[in-house]
């Protein structure tokens, strides 16, 4: 399989390149470990002006109808982040046409370390704390980035109507919800509508929408680089910061959820208000995307086909999930209890 990858590549680095000459695709490597996209790692060695070069290079490939817009729309906001300087990786090319491979896709360069998770696990408390504030550091810093480069006429409404993000989730999860009525989220999307009025956006920031310890790179030096930034887009912050947290309880439990929750408000010099809905809004959209791939649409929601298998060894994770849920509204979900139950222990 790598042998055909590896001519394909070097096929299509010549295209995009030609004053680049003795091309040479080295360590390739798929390192896929999320729902979304396929990743590939790999070297490239050229000759250039007299000189050997080479470069790491990591190729994120982009799955489902509307992939051409995904990888647009990432390397577009890997261009903006770079610039701002926040700590991304520099996009080398967007490829909108399959010019030899099944999807769009785009080159970025590899950054060498390991994700967060790792030393967050292995840590003592102490160092613990310090990845805490250094990840609270970086989604404070994100959620203060001008957002008018990322933004839409959608984002521009929200000066007018404070409730314009809210509305918009409520209206996606009732269109969801139409199209999928077995998953029997109807009751939370009830409990959600009834505390509409309680969430006005105070400001608008750029969310990334799946910021955690997974898609945060620990280099050598210690710098952190957070990458997987398909799903940036402006809204309410406290809608990223749910899922942050909703995350890293499903992955590490409460206490750390906790921990993470209080780090962010000490960073952030703020109480976040009326997180409590946005959790809810978060717990629901994780057991809803995980209710629907399991039966079978995981790429009608835009992941890969393999999501499912992913999410099927995954039930303590959903369990916390649910549970949380739970805890913040009263409302059990006799769909969601089957699923769960369905799953291998």
């Amino acid at each position: 399989m790598f042998d055909d990858m590896r001519s394909r590549l070097e096929a299509y680095y010549a295209r995009a390149y030609p004053a680049r000459q003795h091309i040479r695709v080295t360590r390739l490597d798929n390192t896929t470990t999320g729902w979304e996209t396929e990743i590939y790692s790999f070297d490239i060695e050229y000759e250039q002006a007299g000189g050997l070069r080479s470069d790491a290079l990591i190729m994120r490939v982009y799955p489902g109808a509307d992939a051409r817009v995904r990888a647009a729309h990432e390397f577009r906001n890997l261009q903006e982040l770079h610039a701002m300087g926040y700590p991304v990786p520099r996009v080398v090319l967007l490829e909108r046409e399959s010019s030899g491979f099944n999807q769009p896709f785009i080159l970025m360069e590899r950054i060498e370390g390991e994700v967060m998770w790792t030393p967050l696990g292995n840590a003592s408390p102490n160092e613990q704390q310090h990845l805490l504030r250094q990840l609270c550091i970086l989604l404070v810093r994100l959620h203060r980035l001008d957002w008018r480069p990322f933004g839409t006429h959608a984002s521009h409404n929200v000066l007018q109507n404070p409730y314009s993000f809210t509305d918009q989730a409520l209206s996606l999860a009732l269109d969801y919800h139409q199209h999928f009525p077995e998953v029997g989220m109807l009751p939370i999307i009830k409990w959600l509508e009834a505390r509409r009025h309680m969430v006005p956006c105070a400001h608008l920031s750029p969310v990334h929408w799946d910021f955690h310890p997974g898609n945060i790179l620990l280099r050598p030096d210690g710098v952190a680089v957070v990458i997987d930034w398909s799903s940036l887009t402006v809204s309410d912050s406290r809608f990223d910061l749910a899922w942050s947290l909703l995350l890293v309880l499903s992955h590490s439990g409460v206490e750390m959820r906790d921990r993470l929750l209080q780090e962010y408000e000490r960073v952030a010099g703020a109480v976040v208000e009326q997180l409590e809905f946005f959790e809810v809004f978060a717990c629901a959209r994780r057991l809803f995307s995980t209710a629907v791939s399991l039966s079978g649409g995981a790429e009608r929601l835009g992941l890969r086909p393999s999501a499912a298998r992913m999410m099927k060894y995954n039930r303590v994770k959903f369990e916390r999930v649910y549970n949380l849920l739970r805890q913040r509204t009263g409302i059990r979900i006799a769909e969601t209890e089957r699923m769960l139950s369905s799953l291998p222990q």
